[in-house]
């Protein structure tokens, strides 16, 4: 909601409601990730061709995936049934407890792709890696559209992730990404 715990505290009056919405959407979520490592090739200046077809084109991409050998694609959601629940508060006209579920949804598929950025990193150190930052489609100059072909190759649908004709996911709080693999890791590195 933005409010910083140094600058500014909830206010009294809301406390209640943001309690009840952390409650609720506890209850509303189920979380499911997938990840899989692929190998690259990169043709400068903005080509990497991943795999089957599925190739960026993207000169922000290329230069921050640059010396990567491999990218570990991943996709998270946590369910249909928080995004059901703001819909339904917000119909009824309950725009405040709509707001608050909304927020604290966007907060928890943020911090369950954090989780899956640490064990992608325990896996990428077994394997010699360091990694790069997360990039994903719709960012910079990379295309939505590339959603399609990231989604498929991870086989997004087991895990309940659909897209709709303008490459939005569904569920709305779902979060894809790649992260490039450099060689070099070891124990401690990430």
């Amino acid at each position: 909601m933005g409010f910083k715990p140094q600058k500014a505290e909830i206010p009294t009056s809301m406390r209640g409601l943001v309690d009840e919405a952390i409650h609720r959407g506890r209850e509303l979520i189920t979380s499911q990730a997938c990840f899989g490592f692929q190998p690259i090739a990169m043709t400068p200046p903005d080509l990497i061709e991943v795999h089957d077809g599925f190739k960026i084109q993207s000169r922000k991409v290329f230069d921050w995936m640059n010396g990567s050998v491999g990218l570990y694609l991943s996709a998270i959601t946590i369910g249909p049934a928080l995004d059901e629940e703001v819909a339904r508060l917000s119909s009824s006209g309950d725009m405040t407890r709509a707001f608050l579920l909304n927020a604290y949804g966007a907060e928890a598929a943020e911090a369950l792709m954090e989780e899956l950025n640490r064990e992608i990193a325990r896996t990428a150190r077994l394997q010699g890696f360091i990694l790069t930052k997360r990039y994903s489609p719709g960012y910079g100059d990379w295309l939505i559209t590339a959603q399609k072909d990231l989604l498929g190759l991870l086989q997004a649908e087991n895990i309940g992730i659909k897209l709709t004709e303008n490459y939005l996911m569904i569920p709305e709080k779902s979060v894809s990404a790649i992260i490039g693999a450099r060689p070099g890791g070891n124990e401690g590195e990430h």
